[in-house]
């Protein structure tokens, strides 16, 4: 759905990819010298609460799972997008809506099962998704038109600074999830000099993809139909190709949204089920089923799924797809944030806080923060407000987390008696 909400920005948009590759390797890079430096279950969450105190680490951990499971609510209103293009009415608000939750709690029984079963589904899946989007980006070039691609640069009536801005807030979305590259370190050999490297090529390989395929479409599909567009690889399938193709690009993309969704779901629970066994969650996010999945969790973010899904209902499925992408990008953007400081006060607190090493990722700290302040100006006033919002409601929240801890004999206040005087 990306290419049809940056055709909204228009071709100036290729700058806010720039801006974004740049930022999102900087970010990669910070969060793989912090794995190295302080292995953690739990990734750039457990760096906060090292690094700033248990209230950092539970307000990290609280928007990390919001991000994750609105994440998942735009997972579902992409393929509801791709389905409109067999069944247009689903265009109507309602009949989109619930259909998306249809399918959502089909998933949920599904992610019942276990990671295997939803590992196994995302192999298949993950291939519909390279066939669409490498298929389009690779071979669209025999079709592209500079003058569809030029006809609209800026299309937002505002500044090119705040179009930029915008096209970066909406592209950071393609990269949420950065931070897991650096999940399985331990495993690595010569990991000081395999996962930066990996995590480098690995980030610009997906960025060509991202980058080609976006402006591929924007070249091909005249901009008045990309805008409104609900199915936008499908639909330059279709001027590449003709009307089957299309059709199969659709349905190859629905299985791609649709099957990814069990898998996501299970990934999820994995931040509230660790906050539950560290008493930042209430203990149901802990109860797990026979096969190892925290069903409650997964039925608790299912009805907040359900009630987001209700409340975006757009007949523009494009319009609520930024909405919600927007949203999860939000959420995001402050547990990358405490995650990037969180590396100098380490460095800083293991004394090696020296030399050209500390000088390079200090340097990445600032360009990885400059970044994330420029994609979250350009996430929108809506986004803004809701965001800002949610990090208020986590100052009340957090005396349901020192109640915990009193009731188990935890450490509450860490002034001593003189200090408090």
């Amino acid at each position: 759905m990306l290419p049809t909400n940056l055709a909204g920005v228009g071709s100036i948009s290729t700058y806010g990819w720039i801006v974004t590759i740049i930022g999102v390797i900087a970010l990669a890079l910070v969060f793989a010298k912090s794995s190295l430096l302080t292995p953690r279950a739990g990734g750039i969450v457990a760096y906060a609460n090292d690094a700033f105190g248990p209230f950092v680490g539970f307000q990290s951990t609280m928007c990390y799972w919001i991000s994750a499971w609105i994440g998942n609510v735009a997972l579902l209103v992409a393929g509801v997008g791709y389905l409109s293009y067999f069944f247009p009415a689903l265009h109507n608000p309602m009949y989109g809506c619930l259909a998306a939750i249809a399918i959502l709690w089909a998933f949920v029984v599904l992610g019942s099962f276990g990671a295997k079963v939803a590992g196994s589904a995302q192999s298949f899946t993950a291939s519909c998704m390279l066939v669409v989007v490498l298929g389009v980006g690779l071979v669209g070039w025999f079709w592209f038109k500079p003058q569809l691609f030029l006809e609209v640069y800026n299309a937002t009536g505002k500044s090119d600074g705040n179009a930029i801005m915008s096209a970066a807030s909406l592209a950071l979305w393609g990269f949420l999830g950065v931070e897991s590259a650096v999940v399985s370190s331990g495993q690595v050999k010569d990991p000081e000099r395999t996962v930066p490297r990996a995590t480098v090529f690995g980030l610009l390989i997906a960025s060509a993809c991202y980058v080609s395929s976006s402006t591929v479409i924007m070249g091909i599909v005249p901009h008045k139909v990309l805008v409104g567009s609900s199915a936008p690889f499908a639909d330059a399938a279709r001027y590449m190709f003709g009307p089957m193709a299309g059709n199969i690009a659709s349905a190859l993309s629905i299985i791609a949204c649709f099957g990814s969704i069990s898998g996501w779901l299970i990934l999820q629970s994995e931040a509230p089920r660790a906050g539950a066994k560290a008493g930042l969650f209430p203990e149901f996010f802990a109860h797990v089923n026979k096969n190892d999945v925290p069903m409650k969790s997964l039925v608790f973010t299912g009805v907040l799924m359900t009630l987001v899904l209700a409340m975006t209902a757009s007949p523009n499925l494009a319009d609520q797809f930024k909405i919600i992408i927007l949203m999860s990008v939000f959420a995001s953007l402050m547990p990358y944030m405490y995650a990037l400081i969180a590396l100098p006060v380490i460095m800083i607190s293991k004394k090696i806080n020296r030399g050209p090493t500390f000088m390079f990722y200090t340097v990445l700290v600032v360009i990885g923060m400059a970044y994330s302040m420029f994609a979250l100006l350009g996430s929108g006033a809506d986004s803004l407000y809701w965001g800002t919002l949610m990090m208020v409601l986590t100052i009340p929240m957090y005396s349901y987390v020192a109640h915990k801890k009193a009731k188990k004999g935890g450490e509450i206040l860490f002034a001593t008696a003189d200090e408090s005087i």
